[in-house]
């Protein structure tokens, strides 16, 4: 009895003594950003000792076991880079990729000459025993290398394919086409061979270019003992997708990618400033909610809107999750933000989507597939085409109804997405990491992943059979020809 009582009282100590975290959140995206801060909140909140980089720090002083270094300097480059209006949706894919990776370099160089960020990577008294980083980019991995602890790479939405490349996980270009790339249900011949194209061409861009220019930059800021940083890359223990299967194709993992789904707190998560619209389209959209007969809330980042109409209420922010549970909202007009689209159906609220620019496109792509929403076009949009389209998904039954059984199937889980999230980085730290789950293809080189050995070797066998045939054939029927040539001679 006594033995087991010892036995207890040791685990509850191990289980509930605090570890030192490490995260790393980079993106100037309050959309990437409330993806995050849950875990790091919950993080603190059990006790561990969390020090986070981030654009967007909560900075609650009730959570004293939370350093934030604030980073929100970094919204100052996107909003220099004019990502809105570069990113739209008719660029083709690798101007938008390598602008995305050019914008994301700046961004990365920039944090990392922050003084605070440099003093802590400076600082040889500091260690950690988990880094968890938004993994989007390659270059803040090599924090775990500096700190040697093993890391957890996270992303607000799916993974880009290098990402699944270095935990192993399968990529088919049919059935799983990149994250970046507007498709979504069955591809069609064209379709299919753009992804094939692009993932060749992706690996080629991300792993000759951009892993060889970050590493220079590791060197620089983080250490110049450091590996390789595509070696580091490969080190990972686990990938966290904020993904879900309602909203995101179907496809398989290897058990060390966790899905969450459904991790953002109560903010507003929109990406897109109403006051950058154009005048032309504003003035569409201010004609398009005049006409409606119903009250409308409006999102604007100004103190004053012109010509805004008596129906529309504005303001700079809206508690978007409280608005979406109430039960007088008829319909939500979102650019299709992937936070935006699980607070709606959350909410219950069928809806319309705008897309811009990003992943938004594919997302509206989804509702609509999904029989929640209709999508307008910004580029051919008309007030009236907007105003029929909001009365049309406000009054019509059957958009209220499909959105109601997405919200049964979403909300129908085992666990939330933080409960999965802070069980599996406990889980790591317990464990010092998890390489038992690694899987075996990152260590497989790319011809013997592709089976190029194989087909090379059968292709020569194959040969090298048809050669000896030819030979055989030409020796016999040679030999043959040459005794009727002889036959005939005597003759």
């Amino acid at each position: 009895m006594f033995r087991c009582v010892l036995v207890l009282f040791k685990l509850f100590i191990v289980s509930a003594s605090g570890a030192k975290i490490l995260g790393v959140f980079f993106v100037p995206s309050i959309s990437h950003q409330v993806v995050f801060q849950p875990i790091w909140k919950e993080l603190s909140l059990r006790g561990h000792e969390v020090t986070v980089l981030t654009p967007n720090p909560l900075n609650d002083r009730s959570l004293t076991n939370l350093t934030e270094i604030d980073l929100s300097f970094a919204y100052e480059i996107i909003r220099s880079g004019n990502l809105q209006g570069t990113l739209q949706k008719d660029i083709p894919i690798k101007t938008i990729v390598q602008y995305a990776f050019k914008l994301f370099g700046e961004i990365v160089k920039a944090e990392l000459e922050h003084p605070e960020v440099q003093a802590l990577i400076r600082d040889q008294s500091k260690s950690f025993d988990l880094a968890i980083v938004e993994y989007l980019h390659p270059t803040f991995t090599a924090l775990s290398a500096r700190f040697k602890c093993p890391w957890v790479g996270i992303t607000s939405l799916g993974a880009l394919l290098p990402a699944h490349d270095n935990i192993g996980n399968p990529s088919h270009p049919v059935l799983n086409p990149d994250i970046l790339l507007p498709f979504t249900g069955g591809l069609g011949l064209y379709e299919r061979l753009v992804s094939v194209y692009y993932s060749v061409w992706f690996r080629y861009f991300y792993y000759y270019h951009i892993v060889p220019d970050q590493d220079q930059v590791v060197k620089k800021y983080i250490g110049e003992d450091l590996p390789y940083l595509g070696d580091i890359e490969k080190t990972i223990s686990l990938l966290f997708l904020n993904v879900n299967p309602i909203l995101h194709p179907i496809r398989p993992n290897v058990p060390s990618v966790i899905e969450l789904g459904k991790m953002h707190i109560r903010t507003k998560s929109s990406n897109v400033r109403s006051a950058n619209l154009s005048l032309e389209l504003r003035e569409k959209i201010i004609t398009a909610l005049s006409e409606l007969p119903y009250t409308v809330l409006w999102k604007w980042e100004e103190d004053h809107l012109p010509n805004q109409p008596k129906n529309v209420i504005i303001n700079k922010w809206l508690p978007q999750q409280d608005l979406l549970t109430h039960r007088n909202v008829k319909v939500f007009v979102t650019q299709g933000g992937l936070q935006s689209m699980e607070e709606a159906i959350s909410g219950g609220v069928p809806l319309v989507g705008m897309p811009f620019f990003g992943d938004q496109p594919l997302n509206c792509m989804k509702m609509v597939n999904l029989g929640i929403a209709l999508a307008i076009d910004t580029e051919t949009l008309t007030s009236e085409d907007l105003k029929k389209t909001i009365i049309e998904v406000a009054e019509n039954p059957k958009y209220r109804k499909r959105v109601e059984e997405i919200r049964e199937l979403l909300l129908d889980v085992p666990a939330t997405g933080l409960e999965k999230a802070i069980w599996w980085i406990e889980y790591v730290i317990r464990h010092k990491g998890a390489a038992h789950l690694r899987s075996p293809a990152v260590d497989l080189p790319f011809y013997q992943y592709y089976l190029l050995d194989i087909i090379g070797l059968v292709l020569a066998s194959a040969a090298v059979v048809l050669f000896i045939v030819r030979k055989l054939l030409k020796l016999f029927f040679g030999d043959a020809d040459h005794v009727v040539r002889a036959k005939h001679k005597l003759q």
